[in-house]
């Protein structure tokens, strides 16, 4: 028995140093996972429509391939993308803050939260709705476009926008129904 019990011991202590051995937490083929993954995302993106969520944020993508719309949620937040293409509708929230992005191309609608914080885009395009809050802190908005409901808070602080007289500001905000709160510091 006791012979038993030192052969168990001793391919335990083997075990164990096998496995804080070096060279097995070294990861291996990164780079092959990694284009395995794009090359997935980019069939993804062949698609015109995904019923779910689509979580694409600090992947390398330019652009969303033929997507007209995502019935769920879109992340995007850290990715190099400058343009939504043909995207028309995002049934929740869509995340594009810490991008490159400068227009929103054929986006008319929202159905969540809208975060534009710290990007680029200086106006709103063909976009009409957005149904939670839209954060637009840190970005040279100066245009609305047709933006005309928000269902949660506005959020301008730190733009061109913000920094207006009150009456051109009133002016710009008074084609938008804002449901929530109006935020400019």
């Amino acid at each position: 028995m006791l012979l038993i019990t030192c052969q168990v011991v001793n391919k335990l202590s083997n075990w164990k140093t096998t496995l804080s051995s070096d060279s097995i937490l070294i990861p291996r083929r990164l780079e092959e996972r990694d284009q395995d993954r794009l090359q997935s995302i980019y069939r993804l993106l062949q698609k015109t429509h995904i019923e779910g969520d689509l979580d694409l944020h600090n992947i390398k993508i330019t652009n969303l391939g033929n997507l007209t719309s995502v019935g769920g949620s879109l992340y995007l937040f850290g990715t190099p993308i400058t343009n939504l293409g043909n995207l028309t509708s995002v049934g929740g929230s869509l995340s594009l803050n810490d991008t490159p992005i400068m227009n929103l191309g054929n986006l008319t609608s929202v159905g969540g939260y809208l975060d534009l914080s710290n990007t680029l885009i200086k106006d709103l395009g063909n976009l009409t709705s957005v149904g939670r809050s839209l954060w637009l802190i840190n970005t040279p908005i100066t245009n609305l476009s047709d933006l005309t409901l928000v269902r949660g808070n506005l959020w301008l602080r730190n733009t061109p926008i913000s920094r207006l007289p009150k009456r051109e500001r009133d002016k710009i905000l008074s084609k938008v129904k804002i449901e929530g709160g109006l935020y400019f510091e």
